[in-house]
Order: C-alpha cells, then structure tokens, then sequence
C-alpha cells in the first residue's frame, strides 16, 4: 500500500498536498505534530488512497480459523519466527484459548531441539493441558508423529528461534517441516523489532512459506501504531496478536486491532468529509 507522509505548518495546506499527492479518494490515517531542533512547529499527516486502505483491510483479514479437521486429517498450523518472538507461550495459547482451538483435539510437534529448556517448557504447558507433544529429531520421526496425532482436530507446530545468519544451520528442520506440510505457517514477529529488521525476518523464513503473520509483546510497545507497521512491511494476514504471558487470556484477534492502531477512517466517508474531520480533530 502507498503510504505518503506530507508536513507543512498548517492543516489546510498539508491536506491540500495529501490531495495533489494522491487524488480525491485521499483518506487520512495518521496526524501528528512535531518540534524541529530549531523549536519550529510542523504539522505530519500519513495518508493513502481510499481503495488502497480497503484492499489493505482485505489483505489483512485472514479466513476464520478452521473449526474442524481438514482433507481427512489434522489441520496444521506452524509458527516460525527469530528467537525470543514468543513461538513456545503462543502455541500454548492458540491451543487453549476459547476463539482459538479450545475445546478442540490438539497436539503438539516440536522440532525446537536446538534451544535449552525449549522442550521442558512446551512439555509443561502440555501436561498441564492433556495435549499429546510429539518431538522430531529427524525424519525418520515424521510419519510417526503424524500417525500418533491422526485423531487430533489440529496439530501446532513449534520451530526453533532462528535468525537470517542461520539459514544453512536451519536446513534440517526446515526439511522437517516440509514433511509435516502444514496448511498454514504463521511468522511470529515481536512488535519491539526494529523496522529495519523486519524485511530480514521475513526474508530469514521465506523458504517456510509464510502464510500468515501474528504479532507478540503489543504489550511492550508504548502504542499500537508499529502494528500497522509491522503489517503493512510484511503484507500477510494476520489472525492472531498477543500483548502479554498469561496464557490462555493474552491471545486477540489481529486484524480489527492492525486497522484501529492504523488510525483508519471509514472507508464509506467522502474524502472531503474525512479531511474536515480531521482537520477539526
């Protein structure tokens, strides 16, 4: 999505330019106010076409979580993503939260053979919850696994915390995982990352195939505008967000939080009417 960002020193003039910039349908998704070093005043809008918000807002939007199994066998969903992003504790969550997978038949696989206590935790919250954890080492445990969770409804897949200098180390597991063939594979990324970090995120993954993108730690952001961010750089659905520890209550759905963070106005208001609300704002 073209996202312009327009300054000046009055609201007239900088709605002015984000009309010049980007026609009629312009709508207006971020207003601020900034000091220079010099102690000056300007005036900061971000805006966007009309019809890219909305094609946004439907790219954003993932297809429900599916309630049953699927093609005869468990629907499977991986999570991928660098180290410390959350993947273990949201696994936890995904399986037990109530607008997730709670109340259905779920297993664990854990491929995360490479971090300390990885294992110990994932069997903790699996013991505490009644869910069957398979471990692969190799492939020989594939078709194993897979026949030990065959009554399942969904099988959850953990994968190690990785980073974009170890693609060659990550081979093995990446292979793994292809064997599993999971239907969805969810980038966790954490709302702290930096910016420039997350093309290489999501670059670190792409031989996974990510499907959708979930957001962790909102909680230790001082606002929700980076996960607008963080969307708009990766373009990937997103299901889930989580902003806290506790399992399984800090697990939200993503998107209606990605468009209010977004400051978005309502596609149905006329460009004229959306610049004079804001400008009274």
């Amino acid at each position: 999505m073209r996202l312009e960002t327009l300054r000046g020193t009055t609201w007239s003039a900088v709605f002015a330019s984000a009309r010049r910039a980007i026609g009629d349908d312009v709508m207006i998704v971020r207003t601020q106010s900034l000091r220079g070093a010099d102690g000056s005043v300007f005036l900061e809008v971000q805006a966007a076409a009309a019809r890219d918000l909305d094609a946004f807002r439907r790219r954003l939007e993932p297809r429900p979580a599916p309630a049953v199994r699927a093609k005869g066998r468990p629907y499977t969903i991986a999570l991928v993503g660098p180290t410390g992003a959350g993947k273990t504790t949201t696994l936890a969550k995904l399986a037990v939260h109530p607008t997730a997978f709670g109340g259905r038949r779920v297993g664990f696989v854990s491929l995360d053979t490479y971090r300390a206590g990885a294992l110990e935790q994932l069997q903790a919250y699996a013991d505490v919850a009644g869910i069957p954890l398979e471990v692969v080492h190799d492939a020989r445990d594939v078709d194993a696994a897979k026949q030990r969770l065959a009554a399942c409804d969904v099988v959850l897949i953990d994968t190690p915390g990785r980073g974009p200098r170890t693609a060659t180390a990550d081979r093995a597991w990446r292979q793994l995982l292809a064997r599993l063939a999971p239907d969805e594979v969810h980038l966790v990324v954490p709302a702290t990352l930096r910016l420039d970090l997350v093309a290489a995120a999501r670059d670190a993954f792409a031989a996974g195939e990510a499907t959708h993108l979930l957001v962790t730690k909102c909680d230790e952001t001082p606002e929700d505008t980076g996960l607008a961010d963080l969307a708009l750089h990766l373009d990937l659905p997103l299901r889930w967000i989580t902003d806290g520890q506790d399992v399984p209550t800090d697990l939200h759905p993503g998107s209606s939080r990605v468009l209010a963070s977004l400051g978005r106005l309502s596609a149905a208001a006329a460009p004229d009417r959306a610049l004079a609300t804001m400008a009274a704002s």
